[in-house]
């Protein structure tokens, strides 16, 4: 019997980065399609007819990419890793490195006042959202490695670990302490055995 898919939680930094990318590269796209037409009607713009063409192949390949990463940005639970997917680099997360899930306010851990333009114009319509944030023992990789890949509003800038700012923060924050709680089932049992047999092994010393 195969396992029925847990839901996906777009991230919502990748899809506002998205949002800013696809609009302005699609007028690029267009209006060098455009200005290569016109130059190929033109007898003094025809030797500029293939720089504007490949200015506009550049638009719609980058209009496309961020098309595609409004889907491949997500948060997925399983009984055994967190899943996160990003543009650029995959990453799971094992149950064994969390210490706990908690939300917090997205403004408490990135507001928008501190920081660059750039990046304020993608914070700043999530100044009121809540965030999940994952407390970890560890990163599953070198944090320099990850840094570079991932976007900088996922690290969390009060503890170790990492922000998913997603729409339904409150199903992604319940499933997550429910697969943690099956998870931890187990290993609470074979702590009880442990302490239950060196218990034991005092009484017959």
């Amino acid at each position: 019997m195969k396992r029925k898919k847990t839901k996906r939680f777009p991230l919502l930094i990748y899809r506002r980065w998205s949002k800013m990318l696809y609009l302005p590269s699609l007028l690029i796209a267009i209006v060098s399609g455009v200005s290569w037409w016109f130059a190929r009607q033109s007898e003094s713009l025809q030797d500029h007819a293939w720089f504007m063409l490949a200015i506009g192949a550049v638009g719609l390949l980058i209009f496309l990419y961020a098309l595609w990463v409004r889907r491949a940005a997500y948060v997925q639970c399983t009984p055994n890793l967190i899943k996160i997917r990003t543009p650029f680099m995959p990453v799971v997360v094992s149950y064994a490195r969390l210490l706990q899930v908690h939300p917090d306010e997205f403004y408490e851990q990135f507001p928008a006042e501190k920081q660059s333009r750039s990046h304020r114009r993608l914070v700043e319509p999530y100044q009121r959202n809540k965030a999940v944030v994952l407390e970890l023992k560890d990163f599953p990789m070198k944090e320099k490695t990850l840094r570079l890949w991932l976007s900088r509003f996922m690290f969390a800038t009060d503890t170790k670990g990492l922000v998913l700012l997603v729409e339904d923060w409150q199903t992604l924050s319940r499933q997550i302490d429910a697969f943690f709680d099956l998870w931890m089932t187990p290993h609470k049992l074979q702590q009880q055995r442990i302490q239950r047999f060196l218990r034991r092994q005092n009484l017959y010393s």
